[in-house]
């Protein structure tokens, strides 16, 4: 039998080669599968051996969502959907899909005295989940940026749509609770954090808000008793910088060391770096993807897909997205050839200092402790969906 060294996958593999990690795992008798991979001398087919499988959970995750301002009015010209077609394939052909929802949907509510306030048109809402989105933060510095009216808009408009949330609620209770979405067998908790001012926007006992972590070791193994996974993100960092400050670092490994199994941050608008820690992966900021900005800054995203088993890190891709608005119209695009590698090496620059080794390699796949580039069954399928319109030059 011929075998053709451009073909990875014969057919979908879609387990990993881990057992379990937690008591309440949830193992699958399945039959020995033949995988193409490709190594450095090519490609070879490997008969496995029948064996418990556990299923692996694939995440898409993205930066800053805010759709007001002028991409509201791109979405009234062009229809509700418009901001995210270039990118739906990519996001609904995950397990998970989750965002950060940096504005509040509403008509109504006191506006906060600040620099820049946010709102969308509560009717915009739907465009989330026809977007392909599962899962949203509300924990970030413009959720309240109309009071907590505004606020509780958002929540009901959320509900009314079926969109999970987390991070911020009308009590310090409602705020801490993890949102909880189950697929194949497994319960996924998400929590969100925002560690950035004003001050006035954090939840307390007696004020409705966002949700500081001052009490995360607890919330964390609050999760893990209604969950299997956990996925932590925070809202911090400093604008416009490339590198996690330490105590982005800190509050990282916090969440790793008390039972989180991916931690994603946002806030910075720009891409920071990727680190693997206990073989956890921690993304410290994904910066914008549809965010009504026409920043010079700003251009450069991605979508980062993460495949997670009880052991942490399966395997995780990088696909790069160009956000720059004057380019793409509010549209974030995936970004092929040249332009692609570009934000890669960008990302490599800016994860280098985290880790001891190089975690990213030229394809934008990182590997876990049981895969490898170069050794590995890899799940081709299971990672390149089609992307919807690119550019490439």
């Amino acid at each position: 039998m011929t075998i053709d060294k451009k073909v990875i996958v014969l057919l979908v593999f879609a387990g990993s080669l881990i057992g379990c990690a937690r008591q309440n795992q949830v193992n699958h008798e399945e039959k020995a599968p033949l995988v193409l991979f490709s190594d450095t001398t090519g490609s070879r087919r490997l008969p496995l051996e029948a064996r418990k499988f556990s299923t692996a959970i694939s995440i898409a995750a993205v930066g800053d969502i805010m759709l007001a301002n002028y991409t509201s009015q791109y979405m009234q010209t062009h229809g509700l959907n418009y901001p995210f077609d270039s990118t739906r394939s990519i996001l609904a052909g995950a397990d998970i899909a989750f965002g950060n929802l940096e504005a509040p949907f509403t008509h109504t509510g006191t506006k906060f005295e600040k620099t820049f306030n946010f709102k969308v048109p509560p009717e915009f809402a739907p465009s989330l989940i026809h977007a392909g989105f599962d899962v949203v933060t509300l924990a970030n510095n413009h959720i309240l940026d109309y009071g907590v009216e505004g606020l509780k808009n958002t929540l009901q408009v959320l509900d009314s749509i079926g969109l999970a949330y987390c991070g911020a609620g009308l009590s310090l209770e409602q705020a801490q609770r993890p949102a909880i979405l189950e697929r194949k067998g497994y319960r996924v908790a998400f929590l969100g954090y925002s560690l950035t001012f004003p001050e006035e926007f954090w939840a307390t006992r007696t004020s409705a808000g966002t949700n500081y972590p001052r009490n995360l070791p607890a919330n964390i193994a609050h999760a893990d008793s209604l969950s299997d996974l956990i996925v932590v993100t925070f809202h911090w960092g400093a604008e416009g910088s490339n590198y996690p400050k330490d105590y982005q670092k800190h509050f990282a490994h916090l969440a790793i060391d008390c039972g989180a199994d991916l931690v994603i941050g946002h806030h910075p608008h720009v891409l920071q770096g990727l680190e693997i820690y206990k073989n956890r992966l921690i993304a410290y900021s994904l910066g914008n993807f549809s965010f009504s900005s026409y920043s010079r800054r700003s251009t450069e995203s991605m979508i980062l897909k993460v495949h997670l088993t009880k052991k942490g890190l399966l395997f995780a891709k990088i696909i790069p997205v160009s956000v720059d608005n004057y380019e793409v119209a509010f549209q974030p695009r995936v970004l092929k050839g040249r332009r692609a590698n570009v934000i890669l090496e960008h990302l490599k620059e800016f994860s280098q200092p985290l880790n001891s080794t190089g975690i990213i390699d030229d394809r934008g796949y990182i590997w876990g402790r049981e895969l490898s580039a170069g050794d590995s069954l890899i799940v081709q399928q299971l990672i390149d969906q089609k992307p919807g319109p690119t550019l490439s030059q």
